[in-house]
């Protein structure tokens, strides 16, 4: 068994600011604090818009903080308030756990919201696909697999998702003997909330927000006062998983921000 945490969508700023009302590096503290506790994590995916304020000493402070809780390996992905070469400092590649494999799939586009999956993120994927001997794979991105139910959210998702999955999966045979499909599942940001769903048969989940999260259903940008969460994901050898997420309960999100 294999304990993968999901954290997303962090969106730290620089020191003394406050994003939305809100403190985000405190935030991302109660929620590494919190899934500490519970378990040791055996690596540590962040899916995305760690930044809100995309700069190279946000980011040390982000891998810092990481590290002061644990020292599992990271998998730091880029989302849409991201700027890729500001985050050097990150670790951003593939990760491997016994039989499973931690893909990475860029669906970002630096200043851009909407989700953008260029020739070269495919070749990328699929050579980290193709480079990986292990049995069983999870590929994380940051932007939506699913429609959430949110017009203004489900517009940044990603296009044709069902083809995108299909050919990953495809991809993910070619080093099997028996032409199985290597992809289990696939994990998200953006959505700032929980999700949970398939593509193309391949499960796909969505992790809270570590700070604010949007309101579930909403016509516009519209914020709710649901808590910080997480995601826990156990791989187990047999290629199954099990997922769950968690809230930082005492870490109170001010219900006057919902609009």
């Amino acid at each position: 068994m294999h304990n993968l945490l999901q954290i997303s969508d962090c969106h730290l700023v620089v020191p003394g600011r406050l994003l939305i009302g809100v403190d985000t590096q405190a935030s991302l503290e109660a929620v590494l604090e919190q899934a500490t506790s519970e378990q040791k994590p055996d690596a540590v995916i962040a899916s995305g818009d760690l930044a809100h304020d995309p700069k190279p000493d946000v980011y040390a402070r982000f891998l810092e903080t990481i590290r002061a809780y644990t020292a599992a390996p990271l998998l730091c992905l880029p989302g849409n308030h991201d700027v890729l070469a500001a985050m050097d400092c990150l670790p951003q590649k593939p990760l491997s756990m016994g039989k499973w494999g931690i893909v990475p799939f860029d669906s970002h586009e630096d200043d851009s919201t909407p989700a953008l999956v260029t020739e070269a993120d495919r070749r990328t994927a699929a050579a980290a696909i193709m480079e990986s001997e292990a049995e069983f794979l999870l590929i994380a991105t940051h932007h939506p697999l699913l429609a959430v139910g949110a017009p203004w959210i489900d517009g940044h998702r990603i296009q044709n998702p069902e083809e995108l999955v299909q050919w990953l999966s495809e991809s993910s045979r070619l080093r099997n003997e028996n032409r199985q499909s290597r992809l289990k599942a696939m994990v998200f940001g953006h959505a700032h909330q929980e999700v949970a769903g398939d593509c193309a048969n391949v499960p796909v989940f969505g992790a809270p927000s570590t700070c604010f999260q949007f309101e579930p259903q909403s016509e516009k940008f519209a914020l709710d006062d649901a808590h910080p969460g997480y995601r826990w994901l156990t791989l187990d050898d047999a290629g199954e998983i099990s997922t769950e997420v968690h809230r930082v309960d005492s870490f109170d999100i001010n219900p006057v921000l919902k609009r």
